[in-house]
């Protein structure tokens, strides 16, 4: 997954702008139905989508891709 979003933030630098913009914060995928990619429905899931974004954003920064 983390490898699909980079190319994905690499190729669309608006899309990138708005992930960099987010800073250091921690990002959550909030999704009531989905407990692995998401919260879940009482804020306990994985969130895995969320900590693959913080990945991503990291390596875009690594790679002098942020803003």
């Amino acid at each position: 997954m983390d490898e699909v979003l980079y190319l994905k933030f690499r190729q669309h630098p608006n899309l990138r702008n708005n992930l960099m913009h987010t800073g250091l914060a921690p990002i959550i995928y909030e999704d009531p139905n989905d407990d692995y990619w998401g919260d879940g429905p009482h804020g306990e899931g994985a969130n895995e989508l969320g900590s693959a974004l913080v990945r991503v954003r990291a390596k875009l920064r690594a790679d002098g891709l942020g803003v």
